[in-house]
Formats: C-alpha cells, structure tokens, sequence
C-alpha cells in the first residue's frame, strides 16, 4: 500500500514539472517573438507597437579618385571635380545637394517623404561624369555602395554629361515595418557623388518601444 501511494506521489510530481516546463517554453517562445529579428528560414513579425528614434548622425567622404572638393553645411552639399587634360583644357563638374532633414521618430509602416534638389552649378566637359544622389534605408554598416535585398530605397537620382539637368525630386517611402537585425537599429543613407568620390551622410534610428 505505502509502495502504490509513493508511486502515485512520484506521478503527480513528474506531472507537474513536466506542465511547469512545458509552460515555460511557451512563455519564453511568446517573448522571442516580440522582436523578431530576420532569418533565412522564414518571416519575421511585423512591428505595431514603438518608434524609430533619430540617435545619431555621421558623415563621411570616399574619395576614391580624390579630385573633388566637398564643402558641406547639414544637409547642404555641394562637390567640385577640376582637371586638365593634355591639351591644358580645365574641365569642371560643379553640383549642389539639398535634402530635407529624415524624421526625428518613424512610426512603423508609416508613409514617409523627403524631398531632394540637385543642383547643376557646372558641367563644363564632354567627358561623362556620373553624378547624383540617392538615399535608403538598411541595417547599420551597410556599404553606400552596395544595399542589401530587403533595404528599402527612397530615391535615386543619377546625371552624366547628356542629361544634367536640375532636378527637384521627393522620395516617398513606408518607414520599416521589421527589424533588420539583433541590434535593433537601421541608417538612412544619403549618398551623393561626383565621378567615383561620394560624401555619405548617415543617419542611425534605435527601434524603441
């Protein structure tokens, strides 16, 4: 009798650790979707609750050819390529980036726009010069030059000696609705170039809840 009533003990015992820890992996299974991060495997959960927060903002310049002076003011550029060719003939490409300031907070999936203006002060060649801008929205150190598949793009705008023309465009684009990565963080990239040299401006949003 003593043996049977230990026996019926030891069940209950192992049916309620086993309801304990089936409970827990559900528990811990809810919370890892509330940030869902990117994977190969599958979706990820979309947001619906928390802002994008404007954290920091960096620029920099890739001046792979280095034969253009940049001077800049905020959101303001404006970039100088000079050369002379053998026959001592100055060539010059002269153009001014305007841009309106990102958003401070970015709800997710909210409709979003930023108006760009290029400028063409000079387009003295016939040589082609590749200049523009563009901007997009990736996960943090991405390459200007390079975005990934699920970047989202707000603009691009490209020139060269056939078409230089001034252009005033706005980009219109949804705010991310995921998260890109662990880091909880994405950079809204402005890239604007003259030739081969860039000045990067990047602006780093923090996902909060």
């Amino acid at each position: 009798m003593k043996n049977k009533k230990k026996i019926f003990g030891a069940s209950i015992l192992v049916i309620l650790i086993t309801f304990v820890l089936v409970a827990l992996f559900f528990n811990l299974q809810t919370q890892g979707q509330e940030l869902s991060y990117p994977t190969s495997a599958g979706e990820q959960t979309e947001l619906t609750t928390g802002a994008w927060m404007l954290t920091d903002i960096s620029t920099r310049v890739y001046n792979s050819k280095n034969i253009t002076t940049w001077n800049s003011a905020s959101t303001e550029i404006t970039g100088e390529c000079s050369w002379k060719d053998i026959l001592d003939i100055v060539h010059t490409v002269n153009i001014g980036f305007k841009w309106e300031e990102p958003p401070k907070m970015m709800p997710p999936g909210k409709f979003l726009s930023i108006q760009a203006d290029y400028v063409n002060n000079e387009y003295s060649t016939p040589c082609k010069v590749v200049t523009g801008i563009k901007m997009f929205i990736d996960r943090i150190g991405t390459n200007h030059l390079a975005s990934n598949p699920d970047a989202i793009e707000i603009m691009k705008v490209t020139k060269d000696n056939k078409q230089n023309k001034s252009e005033v465009k706005k980009g219109f684009f949804t705010a991310p609705k995921t998260l890109f990565d662990e880091t909880n963080q994405c950079e809204l990239t402005v890239d604007c170039f003259v030739g081969q040299d860039h000045f990067v401006t990047k602006y780093l949003y923090t996902y909060q809840q």
